[in-house]
């Protein structure tokens, strides 16, 4: 018969016995002694070896036009060890999709994946994940096919914060992705699972924006007067249940549906970002750093810096995007590249490392190949869409740049900024071959890279014009270590400074 044992009057298992006495008590590490991680040393960048990245702003291409990219700017792309860009929009496979789904905006056909793979591109961006669950479910897959990964979006928001990973032989390579939700874009917004109040919805990485609109104090006050005016109404005998009355912080007003604060210029944006999304962008970032050797951070960028400004049109940064930029490159990231707004933008080197505001679009495609149903106009879509899509065949949305970064045993050395020509000639380019990248001439190569040398003075930053490419060379004393100085309550200093 087997024996039992009683231990406060339970009857146990001599197995479970035998497990508790294997498995002593064990107090925790005392914070104050323990011998902690050097941060700096962590976040540092830890590629081996001469790496090269490559990085783009938005593929917006209907069709697959690999074949037809200039050489110059096809060995550019797929020379890099690691080639980036944001993919904007969905991938189908045409013949089994339309009787089901339909087709919706900024729509490729699956071949563009391979086509993107055989560039030489091996993290991309989700844009503003065009369609919904399906068409992204779609796209993930003819993606990993071709061997391309794509963070920021995913089933839940545990998924979509999660960074894509890229192995090489210098290191592990991650690239995070978020997408900022305010009064210019919208977009899927992932969520997990919350108990048995809410379950995980499919959509993108946020980043919540609060939008102000600067004006004198002469306007904010006709403001207040005209709002006080109003609520001035809310105790007529009438009124089932008045408004509460507003809550708002010195020179600061919320007023029918707009936020204004005081500033000596009127009509600027000023943004405020949420709090917690912030925080965990730089977290991810960081956790990413932690779990890679190189680590990119990247985000599509609709906002303009002022009220009198055309959508997405703007060759400078609104403030947050700097703020955050510099952030994670604080928390650990080697380089930033925004895309979104359909403009280039300047180059900032931070603490010795890149960010790239905006590359300008690699393609820009809105016309493609839709099917034209007879009408009383007789016209093609692509016809009847000329005039509607010429906001984005303008000078400034044809023309952008590819970025090189190179590295030797993870110190930054130089950049190589070679400019594209997306068909800014509209009388000598055809419809088949505009938004197709090319060399540019050598007059529209020095002004493309002239306009980036102005954009880019705000921020210090030298560009040198040589062979009708730019270059930024970066001395081995502008490359700050980070990671030494972050706040975390309860972690003590660590043992040690590596530097960068």
């Amino acid at each position: 018969m087997r024996r039992r044992l009683m231990l406060h009057g339970l009857l146990l298992s001599p197995l479970l016995v035998g497990a508790a006495a294997a498995q002593p008590f064990r107090s925790p590490p005392d914070a104050t002694t323990h011998e902690w991680r050097d941060l700096e040393r962590e976040l540092r960048n830890k590629m081996t070896g001469t790496y090269t990245v490559a990085i783009t702003g938005d593929l917006l291409f209907q069709e697959p036009a690999g074949q037809r990219i200039s050489p110059q700017i096809r060995e550019v792309l797929q020379s890099a060890d690691t080639t980036m860009g944001n993919l904007e929009g969905y991938l189908v496979d045409r013949q089994t999709w339309a009787g089901t789904h339909g087709y919706r905006n900024n729509w490729a056909p699956k071949e563009l994946a391979q086509d993107l793979a055989d560039l030489g591109f091996d993290l991309v961006a989700p844009g503003e994940a065009d369609g919904g669950p399906a068409e992204q479910i779609e796209t993930m897959r003819y993606l990993d096919e071709a061997g391309i990964k794509r963070p920021g979006y995913g089933p839940n928001l545990s998924i979509a914060r999660q960074p894509a990973f890229q192995e090489l032989p210098q290191g592990r390579v991650a690239l995070v992705a978020a997408f900022p939700i305010g009064p210019v874009a919208d977009g899927p917004i992932a969520r997990n699972k919350d108990g048995n109040d809410g379950g995980e919805q499919a959509g993108m990485n946020p980043l919540r924006l609060t939008q102000w609109v600067t004006v004198t104090q002469e306007q904010f006050d006709q403001l207040v007067a005209m709002r006080d005016s109003i609520l001035a109404r809310r105790n007529e005998p009438d009124l089932a249940r008045p408004t509460d009355l507003p809550r708002d912080r010195p020179g600061r007003l919320s007023f029918l549906g707009r936020n204004y604060i005081v500033a000596e210029r009127p009509g600027e944006f000023r943004y405020e970002m949420n709090a917690e999304d912030l925080q965990s962008q730089l977290l991810a970032i960081r956790n990413a750093k932690e779990y890679a050797d190189f680590a990119a951070f990247t985000m599509h960028i609709h906002e303009n810096r002022y009220a009198f400004q055309a959508y997405s049109q703007d060759h400078y940064p609104p403030d947050y995007v700097m703020e955050i930029a510099r952030a994670a490159i604080d928390n650990g990231a080697d380089m930033f590249f925004g895309h979104g707004n359909h403009t280039m933008q300047g180059i900032e080197i931070y603490k010795g490392r890149p960010i790239f505001y905006n590359p300008g679009n690699l393609a820009v495609q809105r016309f493609g190949s839709d099917d034209s149903a007879p009408n009383p106009g007789n016209v093609t879509n692509i016809e009847a869409g000329e005039l509607g899509n010429m906001w984005l065949q303008q000078y400034e949305n044809l023309v952008a740049y590819v970025a090189q970064s190179h590295y030797r045993d993870g110190r930054l050395e130089e950049i190589r900024i070679y400019p594209v020509d997306l068909g800014v000639d509209a009388t000598r380019v055809p419809w088949s071959r505009s938004s197709i990248p090319q060399t540019p001439s050598p007059e529209l190569a020095r002004r493309i890279l002239a306009d980036l040398q102005r954009y880019s003075e705000p921020f210090g930053t030298q560009i040198e014009i040589r062979d009708n490419i730019g270059i930024i060379r970066i001395p081995p004393e502008a490359i700050v270590p980070v990671g030494g100085d972050l706040d975390i309550p309860g972690r003590g200093p660590a043992s040690g400074r590596s530097g960068n």
